[in-house]
């Protein structure tokens, strides 16, 4: 077979720039540090490549979201600590007002420092995050919960979510309203249509006055006895005077803590019911506002409403609620550090198979690096000598 000085270039060159080629890729696989550069160099393996890089990128994601949601929740969680220490001085001095040996000049002086915890309170309520969102508005995180001491809510009921794990949702926000607001309950008493004009008066509002049912006082005149029932537990004080208070709670531990007596000329049959009467909502703000104005004024007597001792109810209701959220928000940053250690092992663990599978391993490439610019330079060394090889040099 005879071979042509065209084809013995040609295939010479060919082999060459092959080399090259080989030698090029070897160079910029070590200049990268990446083992594919192409897909067309490993398709599955750069098919599994993007695959990891997506839940990679998605994993990091996670740990950013935690961080926001953490940051929130964590100045949430202060306000709201901030608030009981509030509340919990406001009840103090709500005890303290309530005492009969206060003047109207020591009332005053507990009002005014009761007002002022008031406002530091609304401005709690109105505590902004770290971009400038209200914390307490729900989706509305522009709109201020409570302008003034009298405003109503001014959010809504929504609770923005951040997406901090796979199918791991975290609220990082609470509504006002369900925080900073309850039911007001305020005791009534009842006249069931007695012969005498008798009159029952609550003389002191203890702090365990939540009724399980109403309680109902009457008198019978033939054996003096007052008669004291919820439906369940009957109590009697004999004989019983006019004018006598009794302590209801200290008759059975069942009955709210209410000292009460009978007033006035009793007959037969005079009887009274006293129950908690259960009001709309309305706003922790005016409910000590209320309470402030009555300390000031001196209306603060146990029948004066709404201003008796119902307001340590309220204002533990409200206590009972602040806690409470607060509880969730601690549950929910504890969820939250779980699933960032959950996140960051994912992370590591994925950043592993990515090196496996995309790093190069530089001895091997190194050392192919060497051997494919030995072949070159033979390749080259090689050819010089043939292209001399024509039968012109011998004629």
């Amino acid at each position: 077979m005879r071979v042509s000085t065209a084809y013995m270039f040609d295939q010479n060159l060919s082999a060459m720039l092959k080399q090259q080629t080989e030698l090029g890729q070897t160079q910029q696989q070590i200049s990268t540090g990446k083992r594919i550069l192409k897909p067309s160099d490993d398709p599955v393996a750069s098919v599994a490549i993007l695959n990891l890089q997506r839940e990679f990128n998605l994993t990091e994601q996670y740990l950013t979201n935690a961080d926001k949601a953490e940051n929130n929740l964590v100045v949430e969680e202060g306000a709201l600590k901030s608030s009981t220490d509030i509340l919990q001085r406001i009840r103090e001095l709500a005890v303290q007002g309530l005492n009969s040996t206060n003047t109207i000049d020591d009332r005053s002086a507990i009002a005014l420092e009761m007002s002022q915890l008031n406002e530091q309170l609304l401005s709690l309520a109105n505590t902004k995050n770290s971009s400038g969102n209200y914390l307490f508005s729900g989706f509305s995180s522009d709109t201020p919960p409570y302008t003034s001491i009298g405003s109503s809510y001014g959010g809504d009921s929504g609770q923005r979510n951040l997406q901090v794990g796979a199918g791991v949702l975290i609220e990082t926000n609470d509504a006002g309203n369900q925080i900073f607001e309850a039911e007001h309950t305020q005791t009534s008493v009842t006249d069931n249509g007695g012969p005498s004009s008798s009159s029952l008066t609550i003389v002191e509002i203890g702090q365990t006055s939540t009724f399980t049912a109403p309680v109902t006082v009457s008198f019978a005149s033939a054996t003096n006895t007052l008669t004291i029932t919820d439906g369940t537990n009957t109590e009697t004080v004999v004989p019983y005077s006019a004018g006598e208070p009794v302590d209801i709670n200290q008759l059975n531990s069942n009955f709210p803590s209410f000292t009460v007596q009978l007033d006035g000329t009793l007959a037969d049959g005079d009887s009274y019911t006293l129950d908690t009467q259960v009001l709309p909502s309305q706003t922790v703000f005016k409910t000590i506002n209320d309470f402030a104005n009555a300390l000031r004024t001196n209306s603060v007597s146990a029948n004066d409403s709404p201003n008796n001792g119902d307001f340590l109810t309220n204002i533990s209701s409200v206590m009972d609620t602040v806690v409470d959220a607060q509880a969730k928000i601690g549950a929910r940053i504890n969820v939250i550090e779980l699933q960032r250690d959950i996140n960051s092992d994912l992370s590591i663990n994925m950043e592993n198979i990515l090196s496996q599978t995309q790093d190069l391993d530089y001895a091997e490439a190194i050392s192919r690096l060497e051997l494919q610019s030995l072949g070159l330079q033979a390749a080259q060394q090689s050819f010089v000598k043939v292209q001399g090889l024509t039968l012109f040099n011998f004629l």
